[in-house]
C-alpha cells in the first residue's frame, strides 16, 4: 500500500491520431533489439515474441491516447531499487486496472480498444510465468503489451510529447523521479 508521504504522482495524458504517433514514434527493430535482450524476452506472456503480428496491431487503431505517469520521491525519501521497485508495482496496479476498466469501457458495437501498460507483466513473478514451461498464460485476461513491446520508442515519446525526459540511474545514483508511458489505444 502506498504511504502518501513517501511520494507524488502526476497523471498526462495526450491523445492523438494514431499514424501520427506510429510515423513519429515508432522504430520497431532497434527497439525490438532492446527487447531481445532482456531475459523475459520468450519467456513472460506480456513480452515478444507473440503469436501475432505485433507490426500491424497499431494500424488496426485510429487514436491513441498515451498516459504519462511521474513519480516523484517526497523530499527526505531515499530512492533505493527497492523503494523504486514499490512506487512502480503500486502504481502500475492502479494504472493497470484503470486501463483495462476503460479498455472494457471502450468497447461497443463498432469500436475496439487496446490498453499498453507500462513495461512488461506484474501478475506472476518472472520465473513463475507458465510461458516459460509452454503453458498458456494463468491471467489472459489481465495481460497487455507495453507500447516498447510494439516498437515504439518509449524514451523519445517521454521527452517530445509529455516533456519529461527518462532519468536513469548513473554511478549508482537513482533518478530524482520515475516515468512510466502506458496507453490506450480506439478505433471508432
Amino acid at each position: 500500500m502506498k504511504d502518501n508521504t513517501a511520494y507524488t504522482v502526476q497523471d498526462r495524458w495526450v491523445k492523438m491520431p494514431m499514424t501520427e504517433y506510429i510515423n513519429g514514434y515508432r522504430d520497431f527493430g532497434r527497439v525490438r533489439g532492446y527487447c531481445r535482450e532482456c531475459d523475459r524476452y520468450g519467456n513472460c506472456w506480456a513480452c515478444p515474441p507473440y503469436d501475432f503480428d505485433e507490426t500491424a496491431l497499431p494500424d488496426r487503431f485510429t487514436d491513441i491516447s498515451l498516459l504519462a505517469t511521474v513519480i516523484t520521491p517526497s523530499e527526505g525519501v531515499l530512492l533505493s531499487p527497492e523503494t523504486a521497485d514499490r512506487f512502480i508495482r503500486f502504481e502500475r496496479q492502479r494504472l493497470d486496472c484503470l486501463l483495462l476498466r476503460m479498455e472494457r469501457d471502450a468497447e461497443v458495437p463498432g469500436r475496439t480498444a487496446r490498453a499498453f501498460f507500462a513495461g512488461t507483466c506484474l501478475l506472476c513473478p518472472p520465473e513463475q510465468c507458465t510461458r516459460r514451461e509452454g503453458r498458456p498464460c494463468r491471467h489472459p485476461e489481465s495481460i497487455r503489451p507495453s507500447l516498447e513491446a510494439m516498437g515504439f520508442d518509449i524514451a523519445r515519446t517521454a521527452a517530445d510529447i509529455f516533456n519529461t525526459p527518462l532519468q536513469w540511474s548513473r554511478n549508482g545514483q537513482l533518478p530524482k523521479y520515475l516515468t512510466l508511458i502506458s496507453a490506450l489505444a480506439r478505433k471508432f
